[in-house]
């Protein structure tokens, strides 16, 4: 398939099981095209567009998940329109939420991705990566965290917050609180180094807490109680980009790229024990310099 340059793809590319049907993503857009998976080419030049209506700066890929336990559905992630995205506050701007939406129902419309679709998580800051569990169905996300942010006037970005893998429930119908719910962004970030934070007490690796002054309306039990926290944290900055289950759905893999300004490359990850039972993680293809300590964070 040739690039396709008034489309403006950048990031998500799936394909159908059955090899027919190709699906791809611009920043505002998610499209397909009739595909033949034998001659490795496009069968129609001009694609349909599926969903639209997700134009914004800085996190402009559009992840694209097409489940497999429930044909027809697809997934897409929606990142941030900045570091700290004010308008990821309200649910009604789409800003950083992860939607499920139905092909199979479409009837020939463009959905719209702040209207349309349903609600897998959203205060989710820039979920790269994005897999479904192929035994039970159940999505899952890895997030990169905020880069640049301070409390109570103290710079604490060095060691936090950590990235997160997160649990979004299951597009079968099966009932679980955390599908929908908010996952704390702008606001609320998972600790990874509690020392470097001020007023700390109650905080422990994988916690949720709050940035910038500490009052009534911005604290850590707010955080707490109203937010849903990471399965896993990870250290700090350290990208997550991908992950991806064995076909038991026993294990992950999770791929990172590392920070722009905080010394870590990229490494692989080794996380057993789905879907219920994590033994921690381990690195398989660590960096020079590996974040430490190499160990899971379990809520």
């Amino acid at each position: 398939m040739l690039a396709d340059t008034n489309r403006q793809l950048n990031h998500g590319l799936e394909l159908s099981a059955d090899g027919k049907t190709l699906y791809a993503s611009s920043s505002d857009a998610v499209f397909s095209w009739d595909y033949d998976a034998t001659a490795a080419k496009r069968t129609t030049s001009d694609p349909v567009t599926l969903v639209s209506g997700m134009a914004n700066t800085d996190h402009t890929t559009r992840t694209l998940l097409l489940s497999r336990k429930n044909p027809g559905m697809i997934i897409v992630s929606r990142g941030s329109t900045e570091n700290v995205d004010p308008l990821a506050l309200d649910i009604n701007s789409g800003h950083s939420q992860i939607k499920a939406f139905n092909l199979t129902a479409r009837n020939g419309t463009t959905y719209d991705f702040v209207r349309n679709g349903a609600l897998l998580g959203w205060g989710l800051r820039n979920s790269v990566g994005v897999a479904e569990d192929p035994t039970a169905g159940g999505i899952w996300s890895v997030e990169n965290s905020v880069d640049n942010m301070d409390r109570d006037g103290t710079d604490v970005h060095q060691d936090n917050p950590g990235e997160e893998l997160n649990f979004h429930g299951y597009l079968n119908g099966t009932q679980d609180a955390r599908q929908g719910s908010n996952y704390g962004y702008p606001n609320c970030y998972a600790a990874w180094d509690t020392s470097e934070i001020p007023r700390a007490q109650s905080l422990g690796t994988g916690t949720q807490f709050s940035i910038g002054a500490q009052n009534a309306t911005n604290n850590d039990d707010i955080c707490k109680n109203n937010f849903t926290a990471p399965i896993i944290t990870f250290p700090a900055h350290t990208a997550p980009l991908d992950i991806k289950f064995n076909t038991q759905g026993t294990a992950a893999w999770v791929t990172f790229h590392g920070s722009w300004y905080v010394f870590l490359s990229y490494y692989l990850l080794l996380i057993p024990g789905f879907p219920v039972c994590f033994s921690g993680y381990f690195s398989l293809l660590p960096n020079t310099s590996p974040p430490s300590p190499i160990s899971g964070t379990i809520n």
